[in-house]
């Protein structure tokens, strides 16, 4: 499977395009980012655009969804079954372990709800790489501040569905807040105590840690 990133968006978002080589078909994760530089891409490498891949519905992840629409008016939009937002037509709900195909590539989708009760990621085996949205990022979690947050599913979301994946997996998230892009499952854990923790009650100290030095 063929990646390319595009950053930009409400904070640092980033937007992935990715598409199967033999067939040129293609999705999106996320709709983040103005669209502009990825119809251009897309464009250029004659991608057919079938599916757009939510993560998440906050706001900056589906900020684009109309003009993506608007683009390519056949677009299915692919997110959890049960969503926070109403995605409207041609929206197709997804559930935990399905499997979806772009051309020959294959992406199961994995239910990982805590930073919001929507958030999916999606993992491609073949090729060792996982989107994670806002559930896993370079060096942390995402956060569990929010009014529909729940720190003990992203707790069990962490541990029980993300870090039982192969630690060559390399992970892409919703936004680039680490030092790079994006990173191995193995290296994640090592670098941080979000991924180092032996019980909930562990990951809830260090996440109360760190939004205690974010107010420092």
């Amino acid at each position: 499977m063929k990646i390319k990133s595009f950053i930009g968006g409400f904070d640092k978002n980033i937007s992935y395009l990715i598409w199967c080589e033999s067939t040129r078909r293609a999705g999106i994760v996320d709709a983040a980012v103005d669209i502009s530089e990825i119809i251009e891409f897309i464009e250029s490498k004659n991608l057919i655009l079938e599916k757009l891949f939510i993560t998440h519905s906050h706001f900056d992840h589906i900020k684009y969804i109309e003009d993506l629409r608007d683009q390519f008016p056949q677009l299915q939009l692919c997110g959890y079954y049960l969503p926070e937002e109403d995605f409207g037509v041609n929206h197709r709900g997804l559930t935990h372990h399905e499997i979806i195909p772009i051309g020959t590539e294959i992406l199961t989708v994995l239910h990982t709800p805590g930073h919001y009760p929507d958030s999916i990621c999606l993992w491609n085996k073949k090729d060792n790489c996982v989107f994670t949205g806002d559930t896993m990022f370079v060096g942390r979690t995402g956060r569990t501040i929010g009014a529909k947050s729940n720190i003990s599913h992203l707790y069990n979301s962490i541990y029980e569905t993300l870090l039982i994946l192969p630690p060559q997996t390399i992970i892409y998230s919703g936004h680039h807040y680490g030092f790079k892009k994006s990173i191995s499952l193995r290296e994640n854990v090592r670098l941080s105590s979000f991924f180092q923790c032996t019980s909930e009650e562990e990951f809830m100290k260090v996440m109360e840690q760190f939004e205690k030095n974010r107010r420092i």
